[in-house]
């Protein structure tokens, strides 16, 4: 193929005005076999421009990830998990295959064989930003093809990585790391292939990183050492498998991991800033080497970390690693520790993973003991520093309120932040071992009484009594000192002249909520504090934090008059400071407040229910548009749930003031506006959300606006919500059933549900969606009665022909035929006047339903539910007393049919029965806000195991599946 006229095509993707054309030219000739050798001949070429040649890697990876399977030739899935999941929801996984008959474009074996084998070389050959793009094209061919249609692949990368060409072998290793992740989740039963291969790999990587290890310590080479410690962490962080590497071997790899922790960095790189010197190859060996050392610990590490039944080489290894490894790395990660006390120095993610390595060791009385003697200095000179807020966090506070609240409320922050690993420490550290909340305590009391504190300081002693506060109050000890502590330390600082320190002092007293005051009045200041912080401050971190913490006390004094009457009065600036709050911040976090507010004081809230609703509409609008300008991928994300926060809010607010339909009207007439942006412009993301509103806006009665709404669901299923049609559902039951006059006013909105129905069903949508739509169609039937005469034939023929092709489900099968019952029940005359009208008009449901009724008997056992019971007990009861000139129809189910009524009349009893004992396990149920128990200095904590768990969860689903096979 010659090159020339696809350079210029994939240089003319760069430019808006020829983009389409050109993507229209490559759509047509990315099929011809040469295309990819042409492409990979391009990218190589440093002659070629380089937008052309990024163009074409890009455009490689997506053909590649669009054309290199064949889907032609789909084999039936040979997961184990997946086919016991499909057994389970009674779903046929081997459908597909069979059915498809329209055959796609693949890429050819001549390209496909060349690609194999020039990928390597491409990748070695090639810097980023065209490496990045042939990786990811390697991980599609790997997923595909490894190990039945690549097997050179492995003596590909040993070759590679065998030579002393250190680029060749960097890049090897961010290929082969491509395949470790391959099977880095998959089971062990199913990581045969990965294991054979690491047999063979895992020596010389092992070889490879002790040579760059003692003789080179350039840049490259720190990056080629972490980048096979991240394979090595991808191959065993979830299952070890002892062929590959036995104790000894595995212990060869922990010392290495050892050593890179103790290895001294380069003096260059304190030349760097700090910022940069976290990110640098070197500082990332050290990160990845305490990734390792931590997973082995808590995965494989520790006998009380393994389930029960593990095989002898797997408890071997763990009680070889808690009592001959875990005291090295907890003195090696004392030492890193020691650098930051000493103000030496240490990467942010290097102090986490150090913090988050002891938190395991807590947990394991060998591990207990070695360390406790130090814990106390840990505490002191390690975690109160940490909590302590810094320069950085100061300015950010004042400069970029907004981002603060991000990143304070950053739910990942606790797998990255030093700040969060020593909450998470210090939490674990003083709930489960004796002595440290005592000696925690006590420490605290030195610093707060010291004259020279400082203000962070005193940051820090607020943010450490927030973090144990919830194990504070369980404590007998502490119960007669926690009130006047809060009211000489806390109260305070709610009035602080320091911003920063009046957050966290919000943030302190929220963790103290469950606290029972024997002073009423200081109950009252405490909720006092709180509202003067959220309504009256000036900071936007201090009413954030304020908003959540009365949140918690909201929630704790929803039964108490005297907490209510303290909120009352301040409620309707509460609430708009709250959305205030959301407008500015975008977070979801505060809205779950605003959410829990509407509930607790809906009556109280009615005189501003109309202004709560046209501001949150008016901010949905806003985050809807910013949305679609918006670059930042995360901060769309982060909109996007801060707009689904707002539908639900709204949805609870509808909730609220059903009652009122006065107040409904208007608050209806607002929402409508954001009803009609989600479905007329298309907007799938709030889809769910948007419908489940217009559910709670018509359960009780369905107002002309409603009606509207009705063809913009109209419009939008024909569109693109089809998918949604379960959520849609919901919707159309509502106005058959509660505005049944008006449904059957216009004869256009039978045909429109009757077409969604039909839709569903015919286009095979999912027996899911099919089982909705025939529901729905029962539903119809029974409200509408004798106005549906018309339309039975058409619905016999489309139930009669959906029995025709397979189903999978008894979900399924049993919604049709209730259809079909619930006809005969209300008109048997008509109902067989139907049947034998569509059999003459249409031959091919005669077989169909012919079979209906046996096909019934059969299934009688399967009905479940009120409901359904009832419906089959009135169809069984209609054929007992049916006219006798339909006798031969059902001549032979007389047998059949007293049976049947009374197994079904059993199973309704029971059901009743059944209903009611779980009405009592309603009422007795009580939530454990417990906090962990203290464990003594010679114990493990007692570990609730995965398998354990799952063993449990499948005894209940017995006893529930044993409930409805024997009702």
């Amino acid at each position: 193929m010659d090159l020339a006229p696809v350079v210029e095509t994939l240089q003319a993707t760069l430019s808006p005005q020829l983009r389409k054309q050109a993507e229209e030219k490559l759509a047509q000739i990315c099929k011809t076999t040469g295309f990819v050798p042409c492409l990979v001949q391009i990218i190589l070429n440093d002659q070629c421009d380089m937008g052309a040649r990024q163009a074409g890697a890009i455009y490689l990876k997506n053909h590649i990830n669009t054309y290199w399977s064949d889907y032609n030739d789909l084999k039936a899935t040979t997961d184990s998990d997946i086919i016991t999941l499909a057994n389970a929801v009674n779903v046929n996984i081997n459908k597909a295959a069979g059915d498809n008959t329209q055959k796609f474009f693949v890429i050819s074996d001549p390209d496909k064989e060349y690609l194999r084998n020039i990928i390597i070389d491409a990748v070695i050959r090639t810097k980023d930003p065209l490496r990045c793009q042939l990786i990811t094209a390697a991980g599609t061919m790997i997923k595909n093809d490894f190990p039945s249609k690549w097997s050179q692949f492995i003596n590909q990368i040993h070759t590679c990585l065998s030579t002393d060409n250190i680029a060749a072998c960097e890049s090897a290793l961010l290929i082969f790391y491509t395949l470790v992740q391959h099977y880095e989740y998959k089971k062990m039963e199913d990581r045969g292939p990965m294991d054979d291969v690491m047999f063979v790999i895992l020596p010389l990587l092992h070889q490879r990183f002790m040579q760059l290890f003692a003789h080179n310590d350039s840049d490259q080479s720190a990056l080629i050492q972490k980048q096979i410690l991240k394979i090595f962490h991808a191959y065993t962080q979830l299952h070890l498998s002892f062929r590959v590497l036995p104790t000894q071997t595995m212990a060869t790899w922990l010392d290495t991991c050892c050593a890179v922790i103790e290895r001294r960095l380069p003096e260059r790189l304190d030349a760097l800033d700090e910022d940069d010197r976290a990110e640098h190859p070197w500082w990332k060996c050290k990160k990845w080497a305490l990734h390792i050392l931590i997973r082995t610990f808590e995965r494989h590490g520790a006998p009380a970390n393994l389930p029960k039944g593990q095989p002898p080489d797997r408890v071997e290894f763990a009680n070889f690693y808690l009592k001959g490894f875990s005291g090295k790395v907890i003195s090696l990660v004392f030492g890193i520790l020691e650098a930051y006390r000493q103000k030496i120095y240490l990467s942010p993610r290097v102090t986490q993973l150090s913090l988050n390595y002891l938190r395991e060791s807590v947990r394991h009385a060998f591990s207990w003991k070695i360390m406790q003697n130090n814990i106390i200095v840990l505490i002191q000179d390690v975690i109160y520093p940490l909590l302590c807020i810094n320069d950085d966090d100061i300015e950010l506070f004042n400069e970029e309120p907004i981002e603060f609240v991000r990143a304070r409320l950053d739910v990942l922050d606790e797998y990255v932040s030093p700040v969060s690993a020593a909450e998470l420490f210090l939490s674990e550290a003083v709930a489960k071992r004796k002595d440290v909340l005592m000696k925690t305590v006590s420490f605290l009391g030195t610093i707060i009484h010291n004259d020279t504190i400082t203000i962070k300081q005193k940051d820090g002693i607020l943010h450490m009594l927030g973090v144990i506060g919830n194990i504070l109050i369980k404590k007998k000890a502490f119960a007669n000192q926690l009130e006047n502590m809060i009211v000489q330390y806390l109260f305070p600082e709610l009035q602080s002249s320091t911003a920063f320190l009046r957050a966290r002092a919000c943030y302190a007293i929220r963790n103290f909520s469950k606290l029972e005051y024997t002073n009423n009045d200081n109950s009252v200041r405490c909720l006092t504090y709180l509202i003067n912080c959220l309504c009256n401050d000036t900071s936007l971190p201090v009413k954030v934090e304020a908003a959540m913490a009365l949140n918690l006390f909201m929630s704790d004094t929803d039964t108490g008059e005297k907490g209510k009457a303290i909120i009352i009065p301040h409620l309707q600036i509460i609430v708009m400071r709250i959305i205030e709050i959301i407008r500015q911040t975008e977070i979801d976090d505060v809205m779950i407040v605003l959410q829990k507010i509407v509930g607790l004081f809906d009556q109280e809230l009615q005189p501003i229910a109309v202004q709560m609703t046209s501001q949150l509409v008016e901010f949905f609008k806003h985050v809807v548009c910013s949305e679609n300008t918006s670059n930042d991928e995360s901060k769309a994300e982060e909109r996007t749930v801060a707009a689904m926060g707002v539908l639900n809010t709204l949805d609870t607010i509808v909730s609220c003031m059903g009652e009122k339909p006065e107040l409904l009207a208007q608050i209806e007439q607002i929402i409508y506006e954001a009803i009609v942006l989600v479905l007329r412009d298309g907007i799938l993301d709030f889809y769910e959300e948007i419908l489940t509103l217009i559910d709670t806006l018509t359960i009780n009665t369905v107002s002309p606006l409603m009606w509207q709404v009705f063809y913009l669901i109209k419009e939008a299923f024909f569109r693109d919500a089809a998918d949604y049609f379960a959520e849609i559902m919901n919707c159309l039951h509502n106005y058959v059933v509660n505005d049944t006059p008006s449904f059957l006013s216009q004869p256009d909105r039978i045909e429109t549900v009757f077409g969604m129905c039909k839709h569903v069903i015919v286009n095979d949508l999912g027996e899911d969606s099919e089982a909705h739509a025939a529901k729905l169609i029962e539903v119809i039937i029974l409200q509408c009665q004798d106005n549906m005469s018309a339309a039975l034939p058409a619905i016999v023929q489309l139930i009669a022909q959906r029995f025709q092709r397979e189903i999978v489900t008894s979900e399924l099968r049993l919604m049709l035929i209730q259809v079909f019952i619930v006809i005969l029940w209300l008109n048997p005359d008509r109902f067989f006047q139907t049947l034998n009208t569509v059999a003459a008009n249409d031959p091919s449901t005669q077989s169909t339903i012919a079979n209906f009724f046996n096909q019934w008997m059969t299934d009688c056992e399967l009905f479940a539910g009120i409901h359904d019971r009832r419906v089959s007990a009135l169809g069984l009861c209609t054929l007992l007393r049916i006219d006798s000139k339909y006798y031969s129809a059902i001549s032979n189910l007389v047998p059949k049919i007293l049976p049947n009524c009374i197994h079904i009349y059993q199973g309704l009893m029971k059901t009743y029965q059944h209903n009611n004992d779980d009405d009592s396990d309603d009422d007795t149920d009580n939530d454990d806000d417990s906090v962990p128990s203290e464990i003594d200095d010679g114990e493990d904590e007692n570990i609730q195991h995965e398998d354990d768990f799952l063993e449990k969860l499948k005894g209940k689903l017995n006893k529930l599946f044993d409930f409805k096979d024997n009702p």
